[in-house]
This record gives C-alpha cells, sequence and structure tokens, in this order.
C-alpha cells in the first residue's frame, strides 16, 4: 500500500517538476517580450502534454499490469488538483474541461507506453 502511493507520489513530481520549470522558462521569455501571447498558449498547451506525459510514463513503467489505470489515477490527481487551484482562483469556464481531458489521455498514453517499454 505504502509502494504504492509513493509509486503515485513520484508520478506526481515527475508531472510537477517539468510543468513548473518549463513554465518559468516561458514566463521569462513572456517578460522580456521574446514570446508573444499567441505563441504562449501553444507552449502551455505544450507543456502541459509534455508534463503528463512524463508523469504517466514514471507510473506505467512502475506498474505490474494495466497501465492506463495507473495513469487515470494518477490523472485524477492532478486535475483534481488544477480543479481546487482553478475554483479558488477565479471560476470554473467550460472549455477547462477540454484540457483536464487532455491531460488525462495524455497521462494515460504515456502509462501505456511505459509499461511497454519495461517489458
Amino acid at each position: 500500500m505504502q509502494k504504492t502511493i509513493l509509486k503515485y507520489l513520484k508520478g506526481f513530481l515527475y508531472f510537477l517538476v517539468p510543468f513548473l520549470v518549463l513554465l518559468l522558462i516561458i514566463t521569462i521569455f513572456y517578460y522580456f517580450d521574446i514570446l508573444n501571447n499567441q505563441i504562449i498558449k501553444y507552449f502551455k498547451i505544450a507543456i502541459i502534454l509534455l508534463s503528463s506525459l512524463a508523469g504517466g510514463f514514471y507510473v506505467g513503467r512502475n506498474s505490474i499490469s494495466k497501465g492506463y489505470l495507473s495513469g487515470l489515477k494518477l490523472s485524477l490527481g492532478i486535475v483534481i488538483l488544477f480543479l481546487i487551484i482553478n475554483l479558488i482562483m477565479g471560476g470554473f469556464k467550460w472549455y477547462h474541461l477540454v484540457y483536464y481531458f487532455i491531460i488525462m489521455i495524455t497521462t494515460c498514453i504515456g502509462s501505456m507506453v511505459g509499461i511497454n517499454k519495461k517489458q
């Protein structure tokens, strides 16, 4: 039980660290007017995709079977965290569901790839 929780916490860290580092880099580029607002939108989606893929890959690689379920569990934790932050900061919009769905699908794909690369 404790090993399973540790696996998901490490998977969450594999999501969170690249997410925060890449967002910091994008923020610095935006601050110095290297990137405009239109490009930032695409980079934010790419950062979410890469980070959730990395977290899902780690969880899938450390799973015994059914990597998609492990990825789904991790993605639900990520989505719940983002939903709480979203509700506190500014309210919920319908298009946020698209972002949450993207996170869930990409994490599941990452965990399926991770479990296949393990063998």
